[in-house]
Parts: C-alpha cells; sequence; structure tokens
C-alpha cells in the first residue's frame, strides 16, 4: 500500500472564512436559505444539505422554544402579586 498515493486523494478542508452565528431566528433563516440556494445550484452535496437543513430546523424550534419561554417569564413576573400588592391582599369578605 503506497501512502503517498492516499494522501494525493485526498484534499485538506478548506478553512472557514467566517462563521455564521446562529443565535436568533433570522440568523437562522439567513443559513437555512444559503444552504437551499447551494443546493440548487448544485454547489452542496444532497447529503449534506439534507442534514444542515434538519439541524436548521432543530435549532429553530429551540430558539422559538426559548424566545417563549423568556416572554412568559417576563409576563408572570409582572402579573405577580409581589408587583401589584393592593391587589394581593383582596379577598371577599362574606
Amino acid at each position: 500500500m503506497n501512502t503517498g498515493e492516499n494522501l494525493d486523494k485526498t484534499t485538506p478542508p478548506t478553512p472557514r472564512s467566517r462563521r455564521r452565528r446562529l443565535a436568533s431566528l433570522g440568523n437562522v433563516k439567513t443559513g437555512l436559505a444559503d444552504c437551499i440556494r447551494a443546493l440548487e445550484d448544485g454547489s452542496m452535496d444532497a447529503g449534506k444539505a439534507r442534514a444542515l437543513i434538519y439541524g436548521y430546523s432543530v435549532l429553530a424550534g429551540i430558539i422559538q422554544g426559548t424566545e417563549l419561554e423568556e416572554r412568559l417569564a417576563k409576563l408572570e413576573a409582572a402579573a405577580s402579586p409581589e408587583r401589584h400588592p393592593r391587589s394581593a391582599g383582596l379577598a371577599c369578605a362574606r
């Protein structure tokens, strides 16, 4: 087995010029759109595109859930009895 021959067949991965920040739905949407465009123009393998699209979809769901959880926590904090002490002590007198 000639190891030099095997090395010639593999090319080193190209370094990424910039990493995509996937912290918001907008970023995920842009990444998904780029992936679909690359698939359409043939510059991305269908298997890789499938994996990326799945990953973007899962990540979008997680971001949506996190944002919803944060919004709910803010609403609950705004409606808590400590925030409105006058209404916390109200009770029906019979």
